[in-house]
């Protein structure tokens, strides 16, 4: 995605999406057990932080991060409150230069962290580099981060080995929040986003999708999702993958049936409700 896409209010595209645990083994196991094969990547020296990608097969991924020392330099919070997963810590979005980006959100007088480099070294190797800038107050994470690569990006994201599964890719990041109002206005200026449709759900409380984007908010009442935010002020409460459901339910152990915006919704078992499936 370019820079000059996102000022004209383009769809702004999920590369990845962090998942906080306290232990990087632990929560590799949990997504195995769960039908999943996340491969190890390596190390983030700057960050201290170590991580394991599951790569769709539309090129975005989830990375299971973990620390690898005691002051980490992003996540603290979520890895000192898993157990050992912490669900989602942060989402990303792909941009042809961080450094534009952020004078665009700037311009919107949104708070930037950045542009900083990133690196990391795979186990064959082969040195990862990318920019990346986190928009927002530290204490929130409900809007992006952006990152453009400095090696080519299949360095970064190599290629899935989900082709031909029931997931084909990520249908929705579920971000949290205390005031819907303010949060769905807030994407609406940032990125052009079109009004909302909106929904119910009895964990989720009230929920809000923009068409054609790849983001629901939701304001909960009570309950773990609330308890989130309390915890951790708007962020990310889950991330739900497009899927054929009726498939999937044969390589995951799938509970809990619900359906949010007219598509089936189902929750992979085993992964504290940070992760589902919607039906493609």
């Amino acid at each position: 995605m370019c820079p000059d896409g996102q000022a004209l209010g383009m769809r702004p595209v999920i590369d990845h999406v962090p998942f906080a645990a306290s232990d990087l083994d632990a929560i590799v196991e949990r997504f195995e057990s769960a039908g999943f094969a996340p491969t190890y990547g390596g190390e983030h020296p700057d960050a201290g932080t170590e991580m394991a990608a599951l790569v769709l097969p539309d090129g975005s991924y989830l990375e299971l991060v973990a620390p690898t020392r005691e002051d980490p330099a992003w996540w603290g919070e979520f890895f000192d409150y898993a157990d050992p997963i912490g669900g989602p810590s942060d989402w990303c979005v792909e941009t042809g230069s961080v450094h534009a980006e952020c004078q665009r959100v700037i311009d919107h007088d949104v708070e930037v962290h950045g542009p900083s480099y990133g690196s990391r070294e795979r186990p064959d190797g082969t040195l990862v580099e990318w920019d990346n800038a986190f928009l927002g107050p530290p204490d929130e994470h409900v809007l992006p981060f952006v990152v453009s690569d400095r090696t080519p990006r299949e360095f970064r994201v190599p290629d899935s080995d989900l082709y031909g599964s029931p997931v084909s890719g990520i249908a929705w990041v579920v971000l949290a929040t205390d005031d819907l109002d303010t949060t769905v206005e807030r994407f609406e200026r940032l990125y052009r986003f079109p009004s909302p449709e909106y929904d119910y759900d009895d964990e989720f409380g009230e929920l809000a999708r923009f068409p054609g984007q790849d983001v629901v908010v939701c304001e909960p009442s009570n309950g773990r999702v609330a308890e989130r935010v309390d915890e951790f002020g708007p962020c990310p409460a889950a991330v739900l993958l497009t899927a054929n459901i009726d498939d999937a339910r044969h390589q995951h152990p799938l509970t809990d049936g619900r359906e949010w915006f007219g598509r089936r919704v189902r929750w992979v078992d085993g992964l504290d409700g940070y992760l589902g499936l919607a039906e493609r």
